[in-house]
Protein backbone atom coordinates (compact mmCIF):
# COMPACT_ATOMS: atom_id res chain seq x y z
CA UNK A 1 0.00 0.00 0.00
CA UNK A 2 2.71 2.36 0.73
CA UNK A 3 3.65 2.27 -2.65
CA UNK A 4 0.64 2.93 -4.16
CA UNK A 5 0.36 5.75 -1.87
CA UNK A 6 3.78 6.86 -3.09
CA UNK A 7 3.18 6.74 -6.86
CA UNK A 8 -0.36 8.61 -5.69
CA UNK A 9 1.58 11.61 -4.70
CA UNK A 10 3.99 11.97 -7.24
CA UNK A 11 0.91 11.86 -9.66
CA UNK A 12 -0.36 14.51 -7.74
CA UNK A 13 2.71 16.47 -7.39
CA UNK A 14 3.23 16.72 -11.31
CA UNK A 15 -0.14 17.18 -11.80
CA UNK A 16 -0.19 20.75 -9.23
CA UNK A 17 3.04 21.32 -11.02
CA UNK A 18 1.90 21.03 -14.50
CA UNK A 19 -1.53 23.19 -13.35
CA UNK A 20 0.99 25.87 -11.62
CA UNK A 21 3.03 26.03 -14.97
CA UNK A 22 0.22 26.39 -16.58
CA UNK A 23 -1.47 28.93 -14.51
CA UNK A 24 1.90 31.02 -15.25
CA UNK A 25 1.76 30.62 -18.65
CA UNK A 26 -1.55 32.18 -18.93
CA UNK A 27 -0.61 35.06 -16.97
CA UNK A 28 2.34 35.39 -19.26
CA UNK A 29 -0.18 35.38 -22.21
CA UNK A 30 -2.07 38.25 -20.59
CA UNK A 31 0.69 40.71 -19.40
CA UNK A 32 1.70 40.09 -23.47
CA UNK A 33 -1.17 41.03 -24.53
CA UNK A 34 -1.75 44.18 -22.00
CA UNK A 35 2.14 45.05 -23.22
CA UNK A 36 1.25 44.99 -26.67
CA UNK A 37 -1.61 47.03 -26.41
CA UNK A 38 0.18 49.62 -24.56
CA UNK A 39 2.64 49.23 -26.77
CA UNK A 40 0.13 49.63 -29.77
CA UNK A 41 -0.98 53.05 -28.04
CA UNK A 42 2.48 54.60 -27.30
CA UNK A 43 2.58 54.41 -31.02
CA UNK A 44 -0.20 55.40 -32.00
CA UNK A 45 0.50 58.66 -29.74
CA UNK A 46 4.29 59.35 -30.96
CA UNK A 47 2.52 59.00 -34.57
CA UNK A 48 -0.07 61.68 -33.96
CA UNK A 49 2.36 64.04 -31.91
CA UNK A 50 4.41 63.65 -34.88
CA UNK A 51 1.89 64.81 -37.17
CA UNK A 52 0.98 67.55 -34.54
CA UNK A 53 4.63 69.03 -34.87
CA UNK A 54 4.85 68.67 -38.62
CA UNK A 55 1.88 70.95 -38.86
CA UNK A 56 3.04 73.39 -36.22
CA UNK A 57 6.09 73.46 -38.18
CA UNK A 58 4.62 74.35 -41.56
CA UNK A 59 2.40 77.08 -39.98
CA UNK A 60 5.66 78.73 -38.46
CA UNK A 61 7.34 78.58 -41.60
CA UNK A 62 4.61 80.03 -43.79
CA UNK A 63 4.25 82.50 -41.08
CA UNK A 64 8.30 83.32 -41.57
CA UNK A 65 7.71 83.25 -45.41
CA UNK A 66 4.97 86.42 -44.56
CA UNK A 67 7.05 88.42 -42.67
CA UNK A 68 10.16 88.07 -44.91
CA UNK A 69 7.56 88.96 -47.83
CA UNK A 70 6.40 91.88 -45.71
CA UNK A 71 10.07 93.01 -44.80
CA UNK A 72 11.12 92.68 -48.53
CA UNK A 73 8.13 95.06 -50.19
CA UNK A 74 8.21 97.48 -46.97
CA UNK A 75 12.23 98.11 -47.14
CA UNK A 76 13.32 96.80 -50.77
CA UNK A 77 16.73 98.28 -50.71
CA UNK A 78 17.59 97.04 -47.06
CA UNK A 79 16.64 93.84 -48.68
CA UNK A 80 18.97 93.78 -51.67
CA UNK A 81 21.55 95.39 -49.34
CA UNK A 82 21.59 92.05 -46.65
CA UNK A 83 21.24 89.47 -49.90
CA UNK A 84 24.27 91.10 -51.19
CA UNK A 85 26.43 91.27 -48.07
CA UNK A 86 25.27 87.29 -47.35
CA UNK A 87 26.36 86.11 -51.37
CA UNK A 88 29.70 88.31 -50.19
CA UNK A 89 30.04 86.64 -47.14
CA UNK A 90 29.51 83.23 -48.25
CA UNK A 91 31.37 83.58 -51.47
CA UNK A 92 34.50 84.84 -49.43
CA UNK A 93 34.21 81.68 -47.23
CA UNK A 94 33.91 79.43 -49.82
CA UNK A 95 36.83 80.80 -52.00
CA UNK A 96 39.13 80.83 -48.54
CA UNK A 97 38.37 77.32 -47.84
CA UNK A 98 39.23 76.11 -51.75
CA UNK A 99 42.00 78.03 -52.01
CA UNK A 100 43.00 75.72 -48.40
CA UNK A 101 42.11 72.58 -49.72
CA UNK A 102 44.40 73.38 -53.06
CA UNK A 103 47.45 74.76 -51.14
CA UNK A 104 47.49 71.58 -49.36
CA UNK A 105 46.83 69.42 -52.42
CA UNK A 106 49.98 71.15 -53.44
CA UNK A 107 51.93 70.29 -50.84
Amino acid sequence: MTTQATVNNETNTRMSHALETAVKIAEAGVDFGLLKKKLEHAVDDAVLEAGRMAKHGRHAAEDMVEDATYCIKKNPWQAVGFAAGAALGIGLCVGWFTSRLYARRDH
